[in-house]
């Protein structure tokens, strides 16, 4: 059985790495959801996907409903 030695900082910053990894594999996931209309009252924060306009929207910090657009 091989064993390494490793400096005590190296071995912290090995297992921070391996923390980080392991939050990032089994963080919940986001999808927004599918709507064929926008909603009538979108609070701050909200986002959807307009399944009819076929756009990503959501609403920013100052209650102003944003097209997000990628290519």
């Amino acid at each position: 059985m091989s064993y390494i030695n490793l400096p005590p900082a190296l071995s912290m910053m090995f297992d921070e790495i391996d923390k980080r990894l392991r939050r990032l594999e089994t963080a919940v996931r986001f999808t927004a959801p599918n709507v064929a209309t926008d909603p009538t009252n979108p609070k701050k924060g909200d986002i959807w996907l307009n399944t009819t306009s076929n756009t990503l929207k959501a609403v920013d910090k100052n209650g102003i409903v944003k097209t997000i657009t990628w290519s």
